[in-house]
């Protein structure tokens, strides 16, 4: 198959892309081809309008333009950016038929499309191409929507008597194209216009009118509005936030002017229309205070969820205690007003919230749990003032919420937990802290009960699919955090004990069952393992009491219950520490947690939980590397066989847990006797190793059919040794004879070294061999120590250079970075370094011959220059003093022009890296000789291929090139920037000035000012930021909506 299978393709795509037809400028001739185009796409089984159909043949030399509904697609969106569309959507809003003969009638789906294609078309246009219009036409086009808006609210009030479908989509969608278009034209006096020539000739409307007010702070906080001044905005945000007393008085009349528990249509209205001006006008508290809105939206709450309108109640209510907190100047007679509303919501038996629970109300539970969670955020500074207010009362509204059963909706209130720890350890001084923590304590010991609770499975869990599961196990997670909050301000001890004496109760509880019952009655007891081992960094190590019983318990628990043994398994891993201070609870539980492995639904909670306790206990050693012994032999069983059978073979990540954890137990073992004869200690290494490199002999001869899985699998096995496998350090004071950490890793190298050549051959292209192959290499070179590994290094440089020369793979390049970083700063052995990177570049240069090789392989584009980052770093000197640079460079102009995020920041890193080298040599005030060619080289290059380099930079400001990385660190195009123009700012405003060209001009000027004023590095970032806003702005205005650019920050 070929390398570049987009030139296959490109041929059938180009046949596919036919050009379509031309936009005419005159609307006549636009009318037709639109409406044509708009059957074709949601009406293509109708017949075609005779003259609709004639006129288009007639302009299309008798064939019909739009005989592929992709073909009518692409022209309805190209006429969309097109300045005819104003006019032809006009008329296409008409409710009338459109150039339709009468003895046809149009059909009704389709004129619903073309009235909201064209709605949604002025709405885009609206927003980013008014500036296709002279000023003097807005007033006459937003005439001509409120004419539109009037009458097709009109049609729905109609639909809805007629018993037809009202067209409230249509109608919302022309609200929000006069709200775009009102912000346009600062229409300030919008509210009141709208209120005197539409809402009191048309009372009927009201609901409309709302929605179409709803609108206004939206489409004034949009983002993607493209405005002739940006300070207009500004001015008209202020305007609204003026104007807001008059909204209020709208929705006030509309709740006077009819029964809204009646009519839910205006309720929903007003309430919506409130919930967009208090999200995002900053309006006066006082204003919301006086309101009869509020005590009305309260009424509304207490009715409960079968009350019209109590959704978006609570929506509305949410939004205004987010908004309006209690710890910000001004809103305190607000936050009075509210609290004892919201608690009448949830105070005593008879409360809506208590009658929501009792009827198991879920939208009501929902809606109240809502409520209270949020005001105890937003009044959080309230609960933990000194001033008693009866702050308790909040907290436990917001407790009882979390004893909900159902899980969802108790999960509402954890965030406000998290905070709620957060500002108690906060408090200040320490005793008045203290003072707080004990008088919430009481509920904090609820709150554990009730997480201890949610944390149960539920039943028929086995049942369940794999999907379903995680999402359990992703509450479970998050009721366990909230159990870990309250350890931060209960201390571990106390809450061990309490969810101690609640297993024990648990446990005499389920032993009271009859036999048949227990099995099936794990479900709590799981729990407060799961709630036990979640606190272990907080559980002191010399605890006596909680911890001896759960480590007695978990060997007796049934083993028939997968889930609830790898929860015993995890608790016996996060209390590794504690079992090795208590080694005599460790003997039954590490045969407990071998016949774990066995069980595929908790064989990697036993792996890790094995790892665990082999790392923090120090008496395993034999005992687990009998148990790998028999992993071993069952796996060369299974390998020997050939056989499918049903016998349990571990998963290669859970072997590797295990190996690790083998290997620390071993290193602690040989660590903890530093008499033990060489003998013994070779026997333990070769007991590890030699299964390994037997694997990997067997894999190496040709005949052999071993797959690139099982090589990759053997690999790994190989770089957990290396890794793990801690021999003492090499020094004076070891033994005679005693194998050291740096010998052991050299010696098993060298005796694989042919072995892993031979079975890398087999699959010289497979990516993840190559990766693991790499890595082993990376761990063996930095444990052994780079100057130890140094016998190695030629024969890893040769196999570096020839592997990739072979595979193309990036992993290569990425080890030869590894090796510039160990050996670069070694004089010796900065020519062998430079002498690698050439021959990789040479590899590179010959495969980049164009622009789609760079496209192909964007991982070695990444690799590649994050090489040549490493060598400016570590051994400046042969690279910056040859030619490679200047092809580096030449390359470099090519990859920053990929549509890809990696490889765009290796390109960046490494010329950030190159500019700032060369800043670091000019700021030194005196060099060397090698240090002075150095210099003089470097600018040398940057010189001749300097100007390429800048005109991209400058390309992706502007947005006709990616913008992956503007000014994050670590290689980025303001960096890049910065730093040319501390090393040679003539040159670099002389490169970048002329493809600045098209850029606005004020803009620009700015920009460029920032460069000749050698401003600070924040400083110069948020320029760059705002230069590459302005023109994201300035494309949009155009017309050009970048989405051919690959624009992406």
């Amino acid at each position: 198959m070929s390398k570049h299978p987009n030139r296959l393709q490109r041929p059938q795509q180009q046949q596919q892309l036919q050009q379509i037809l031309p936009h005419s400028s005159d609307p006549e001739q636009e009318l037709p081809r639109v409406l044509l185009a708009l059957q074709t796409v949601y009406a293509p089984n109708a017949s075609h309008n005779p003259s609709v159909h004639t006129a288009i043949l007639t302009g299309s030399g008798g064939s019909s333009p739009f005989s592929r509904r992709d073909l009518a697609d692409r022209y309805l969106t190209s006429f969309q950016r097109t300045p005819v569309a104003w006019i032809v959507c006009d008329r296409l809003l008409s409710t009338a038929d459109v150039m339709q003969q009468p003895q046809q009638i149009e059909d009704s789906t389709l004129r619903t499309q073309r009235q909201f294609f064209a709605a949604q078309t002025l709405h885009a246009k609206c927003r980013c191409d008014v500036l296709q219009l002279p000023p003097s036409s807005l007033p006459s086009l937003r005439d001509s929507l409120l004419r539109h808006f009037i009458e097709h609210a009109s049609d729905s009030i109609r639909a809805t008597l007629e018993n037809r479908p009202p067209n409230r989509p249509l109608v919302t969608r022309l609200g929000m194209t006069i709200a775009s278009l009102a912000v346009q034209m600062s229409w300030i006096t919008c509210l009141s216009d709208v209120t005197e020539n539409v809402l009191k000739p048309h009372p009927e409307l009201g609901p409309y009118v709302l929605e179409f007010f709803r609108s206004i702070p939206e489409e004034a906080d949009s983002d993607r509005l493209v405005l002739r001044e940006e300070e207009d905005l500004w001015a008209y945000r202020d305007h609204l936030r003026n104007s807001a007393h008059v909204v209020l008085g709208l929705c006030e009349h509309a709740v006077r002017s009819c029964d809204v528990n009646k009519d839910v249509a205006t309720a929903e209205a007003v309430l919506s229309c409130m919930q967009s001006w208090i999200r995002i006008v900053d309006m006066e508290p006082g204003l919301l205070e006086r309101t009869m809105l509020l005590p009305w939206m309260f009424d509304l709450l207490v009715g409960g969820s079968t009350n019209g309108g109590f959704e978006m109640a609570v929506d509305v209510l949410v939004e205004l205690l987010r908004t309006y907190p209690s710890d910000r100047r001004g809103n305190e007679g607000l936050v009075r007003v509210i609290i004892p509303r919201v608690m009448a919501l949830g105070g005593g038996d008879l409360s809506p919230f208590e009658k929501a629970v009792k009827e198991e109300d879920e939208d009501g539970m929902r809606g109240y749990c809502r409520i209270f969670t949020e005001m105890g955020e937003s009044y959080l500074s309230l609960i933990l003032s000194h001033e008693e207010m009866n702050q308790q009362s909040l907290v436990e509204l917001v407790l009882r919420c979390s004893a909900i059963p159902d899980k969802e909706i108790a999960g509402i209130t954890l965030h406000f937990w998290y905070r709620f720890v957060i500002g108690l350890e906060d408090l200040e001084p320490y005793e008045y802290r203290q003072i707080r923590i004990d008088s919430f304590a009481p509920q904090l010991i609820r709150l554990l009960s009730i997480c201890t609770h949610l944390l149960r499975y539920p039943a028929g869990v086995d049942d369940l699919s794999p999907d379903r599961i995680d999402d359990i196990e992703g509450v479970r997670f998050y009721f366990a955090d909230t159990i870990e909050d309250c350890c931060r301000l209960l201390g571990g001890e106390i809450v061990l004990r309490n969810t101690g004496d609640q297993l024990q109760e648990e446990c005499r509880r389920v032993t009271s069952l009859p036999q048949e019952r227990q099995l099936s009655d794990w479900h709590g007891i799981e729990a407060f393992l799961y709630a036990i081992q979640a606190i272990s960094m907080y559980v002191p190590s010399d605890e006596t009491q909680m911890i001896p019983f759960v480590m007695n318990l978990i060997p007796q628990l049934p083993t028939q219950v997968p889930l609830l043994r790898a929860t015993a398994c995890l608790t016996v891993g996060k209390y590794a520490a504690w079992l090795g201070l208590h080694p005599e609870c460790l003997q039954p539980l590490l045969p407990y947690l071998a016949r774990g492995l066995s069980i595929p639904k908790c064989a990697s909670a036993s792996a890790v939980a094995i790892r665990e306790v082999c790392e923090r206990c120090q008496c395993l050693g034999d005992a687990v590397l009998q148990l790998y012994d028999g992993i071993v032999a069952a796996r060369e069983q299974h390998r020997g066989s050939n056989s499918g059978g049903d016998e349990f073979v571990l998963d290669l990540k859970n072997e590797l847990e295990v190996l690790e954890g083998v290997c620390k137990a071993i290193s602690h073992k040989l660590k903890d006797d530093p008499s033990m004869s060489p003998d013994i200690i070779s026997g333990y290494i070769n007991r590890l190793a030699q299964p390994v490199i037997g694997g990997l002999k067997a894999m190496a001869p040709p005949e052999n059919p071993a797959s690139p899985k099982q090589i990759s699998s053997e690999i790994s096995r190989l770089t957990v040794l290396v890794q793990h496998l801690r021999l003492p350090r090499p020094s004076p004071q070891l033994a005679p004879g005693v194998l050291n950490r740096s010998d052991f890793i050299l010696s098993l190298m060298q005796e694989t070294w042919s072995i892993l050549d031979a079975v890398s051959q087999k699959y010289p292209r497979d990516f993840n061999c190559a990766e693991k192959l790499c890595r082993l290499h990376k761990h063996a070179l930095r444990e052994c120590g780079a100057a130890h590994y140094t016998p190695m290094l030629e024969p890893l440089i040769e196999q570096i250079v020839k592997k990739f020369s072979q595979s193309f793979l990036s992993p290569y390049i990425y080890l030869s970075s590894v090796c510039i970083c160990e050996y670069g700063r070694v004089p010796a052995h900065s020519q062998q370094m430079y002498d690698m990177v050439a021959k990789i570049s040479s590899t590179v240069f010959y495969a980049f011959r164009g622009t789609d090789d760079f496209i192909a392989n964007p991982d070695v584009v990444e690799e590649f220059f994050f090489m040549a980052s490493k060598m400016v770093y570590y051994c400046p000197g042969p690279l910056i003093q040859s030619n490679l640079l200047n092809s580096m460079l030449q390359c470099a102009a090519v990859g920053m022009k990929l549509h890809h995020r990696d490889a765009n920041r290796g390109t960046l890193n490494f010329l950030e890296s190159l500019v700032s080298y060369g800043l670091k040599l000019r700021s030194k005030p005196s060099l060397d000789v090698v240090e002075q060619a150095n210099r003089d080289a470097l600018e040398r290059t940057i010189y001749v291929e300097g100007q390429p380099l800048v005109a991209n930079l400058a390309q992706s400001l502007l947005g006709d090139l990616p913008l992956y990385r503007l000014d994050s660190g670590s290689g980025s195009i303001a960096g890049v920037l910065f730093f040319l123009n501390k090393l040679c700012p003539d040159l670099l405003m002389q490169w970048i000035q002329p493809p600045l060209m098209s850029a606005p001009d004020h803009a620009k000027n700015v920009f460029l000012g920032s460069l000749a004023n050698q401003v600070d590095r924040d400083d110069f970032n948020s320029s760059v930021r705002k230069f590459t806003s302005v023109c994201e702005r300035s494309r949009k205005r155009q017309g050009n909506t970048g989405e051919d650019s690959g624009n992406t920050r």
